[in-house]
């Protein structure tokens, strides 16, 4: 019997409560395969803590299950953590990154590779509380939903964190065409069926968040708390959350260029206007200072104004250019349980 949708959401959000402790858990979920994709980066403090949680919350939830590591790049010993994770329990996967490539291609590699009727998307230092997992599941199975987000309550990030999070979002959501809540963050659970959709863009800007906003699949969210930073350090810097803004306003919106064309218009606009009166003002005795004035400002402005077009034009070209030599998004150079 497929739940209509008021009995849905009720299903959901009691799935909420039971999870945050304010009912008892009730799950009865049986699935035929979950994956885990976890990107891993210096994650030696927190891989070992990691494979014991998520094996907890998914015994009972259902017998066949794998953990997909994938090492990022990482300088310390990640990579023999998830080595001996590997032969130490068959359902630990891991995939070793040539170089470091950034969370979303990592994230992306780790897809690639999941073979699961769901999968889901975990950070490595823990914010993502595995005991959320039974949630997700059994929030796609009441609802249906390809896709399902996980709602960030009482962030335990640091302040300015959590501000530059906010200012991300918001700049996303003026200029861009993808719309994001910034309490939602890559912890969410994937159908089948939204993994082979998501296969499917292979683009080098890439944006996990950004894809599969506009991927267009049923989606549904559900409520987990957040948790405290495990072990290691973000590696989101100020001038890292700035670059992937710019690169999701170039990579999924038209608007930057838009604007630019309007500000050109504008300018263009008021020039004209500015001419025209000098042009049809009686004479005055200081009437030519004042004109050289005008027209050097003018001048600049629109010099100005060429060199942010063409600059802005640029960066589209650059990406298009970029995007046409189809170059690899990522190299394996080692793997463990997963095939070649």
């Amino acid at each position: 019997m497929i739940p209509t949708p008021n009995a849905a959401a009720h299903i959901v959000t009691r799935i909420a409560r039971s999870y945050s402790g304010l009912e008892p858990s009730r799950y009865s979920v049986a699935v035929a395969k979950i994956g885990v994709v976890v990107p891993v980066y210096q994650g030696e403090p927190t891989l070992h803590e990691l494979h014991r949680r998520t094996a907890a919350a998914l015994t009972g939830l259902t017998d066949d299950w794998q953990l997909v590591l994938v090492d990022d790049g990482s300088r310390d010993r990640s990579w023999p953590m998830i080595e001996a994770l590997a032969a130490a329990d068959p359902r630990v996967h891991g995939l070793k990154l040539i170089r470091n490539y950034g969370e979303h291609v990592a994230i992306t590699a780790g897809l690639d590779h999941v073979d699961a009727d769901y999968a889901v998307i975990m950070a490595c230092d823990l914010q993502d509380d595995p005991a959320a997992l039974p949630a997700l599941v059994e929030a796609a199975r009441t609802t249906g939903a390809d896709l399902v987000l996980s709602r960030r309550m009482h962030r335990k990030d640091a302040l300015l964190k959590r501000l530059l999070a906010r200012l991300f979002y918001a700049v996303v959501q003026f200029f861009g065409k993808v719309r994001y809540d910034h309490r939602v963050g890559n912890y969410r659970l994937l159908s089948r069926r939204a993994v082979a959709l998501f296969r499917e863009y292979r683009e080098r800007t890439r944006n996990v968040n950004a894809i599969m906003a506009i991927m267009g699949v049923p989606t549904t969210t559900i409520d987990v708390q957040h948790q405290a930073r495990a072990g290691g350090k973000s590696g989101y810097s100020i001038y890292r959350s700035a670059r992937m803004a710019f690169h999701v306003l170039v990579g999924y919106s038209e608007v930057p260029l838009q604007l630019v064309v309007i500000l050109g218009v504008s300018i263009t606009t008021v020039a004209a206007v500015v001419l025209a009166r000098a042009a049809f003002s009686p004479p005055h005795p200081d009437a030519a200072v004042q004109a050289i004035h005008v027209a050097s400002a003018l001048l600049v402005l629109i010099g100005g104004l060429i060199i942010l077009a063409i600059g802005t034009v640029g960066v589209y070209l650059t990406k298009s250019f970029v995007e046409s030599m189809k170059r690899p998004l990522y190299f394996v150079t080692d793997r463990r349980g997963l095939p070649s």
